[in-house]
């Protein structure tokens, strides 16, 4: 991965500068967005990959996808290895799970996506969380995620703090959710 700058933008092709003998082709459809509107502007600088370089004829072909994957990926296993969460949006529900865009395509099975078993599982699609990487595979293109892990932890700290502040004689408000004969919960 090497940065460049762009010197031209056609139709077909944006070339960029890249400190070579020659210039680096990508493909325009690379620097479209959602709406299909091209992001790519002379003198833009742009994060490449070098996918095929051919001395002879003096033909640099670039892709700017490849390139944004590799730092993805970089930053999966940056997660991983620190400990961290990952920002990413649920996509769609898959068999056991759900699919989750975090910039490339990770599996959330059904049972760490929440704390209890969620009911409707289609509520869940289209909403964007924070996710633990549990283990990742490169070669195999396969990450696998859990929301669970999280929201254990947030739960954990929120119940460390009430144990702590809780104090003979203190009033606190609260919600009744049993009653028995032999007490109230």
């Amino acid at each position: 991965v090497v940065t460049g700058k762009i010197i031209s933008v056609d139709k077909d092709h944006v070339l960029v500068d890249i400190g070579y003998k020659s210039e680096g082709q990508i493909r325009i459809n690379e620097f479209r967005d959602e709406k299909g509107e091209i992001k790519a502007e002379v003198g833009d600088k742009v994060e490449v990959m070098v996918e095929w370089w051919d001395d002879e004829n003096e033909v640099v072909v670039l892709s700017k996808e490849k390139a944004e994957k590799v730092k993805v990926w970089e930053e999966i296993k940056k997660a991983y290895d620190a400990d961290e969460a990952v920002k990413g949006t649920i996509v769609s529900r898959v068999k056991g799970g759900f699919s989750v865009d975090i910039g490339v395509n990770a599996f959330l099975p059904g049972s760490q996506a929440d704390l209890r078993p969620v009911r409707n599982l289609d509520e869940m699609v289209g909403k964007t969380f924070k996710f633990k990487v549990l283990k990742y595979n490169r070669k195999r293109s396969n990450i696998v995620l859990s929301r669970r892990v999280i929201l254990e932890t947030e739960r954990e700290a929120k119940r460390s703090a009430t144990l702590d502040s809780i104090t003979e004689g203190k009033e606190i408000v609260g919600i009744v959710k049993n009653i028995t004969e032999y007490g109230v919960f």
